[in-house]
C-alpha cells in the first residue's frame, strides 16, 4: 500500500515538474537572437531572445555582442532570414554563428518561449 501511495503522488507531482521553466542564460551562454519582424517577435520569443530583424543584424550587432567571437544563436520562423542574418555575420567576422531555423525548432530543442 505504502509504494502504491508513493506512485501516485509521483505520478501527480511529474506533470508539475515538466512545467517549470528553464533557468535563464547564464553569462557564458550563447545569446539567441530572433530575426523575424517585430510583430512576429510581440506573438511569441524564445525567453531572454534579443530582437534584431536580419535585415538590421549588421547595423545592430555590435551593440549586443561585441566579441566577434562569442558563440551566437540566430533564428527566425522557417530558418531563411537566420541565414540571411548568419551570412551577414559572418561577413562581419563573426565566426560562431549558429542557425537553428524556426522558433518551433528552437521549441523542439528545449529553449522556453514566451
Amino acid at each position: 500500500m505504502k509504494r502504491a501511495g508513493f506512485l501516485a503522488i509521483l505520478l501527480l507531482t511529474l506533470p508539475v515538474l515538466a512545467e517549470q521553466p528553464a533557468p535563464a542564460l547564464r553569462p557564458d551562454q550563447a545569446p539567441v537572437i530572433d530575426v523575424r519582424s517585430a510583430e512576429e517577435y510581440r506573438e511569441g520569443h524564445v525567453r531572454d531572445a534579443v530582437h534584431i530583424p536580419y535585415e538590421q543584424i549588421a547595423d545592430r550587432i555590435t551593440a549586443t555582442v561585441p566579441n566577434r567571437d562569442t558563440r551566437i544563436v540566430l533564428y527566425c520562423r522557417s530558418g531563411r532570414r537566420a541565414e540571411i542574418a548568419e551570412k551577414a555575420l559572418r561577413r562581419l567576422g563573426y565566426s560562431h554563428v549558429e542557425n537553428k531555423g524556426g522558433l518551433e525548432d528552437m521549441r523542439r530543442a528545449g529553449y522556453v518561449t514566451e
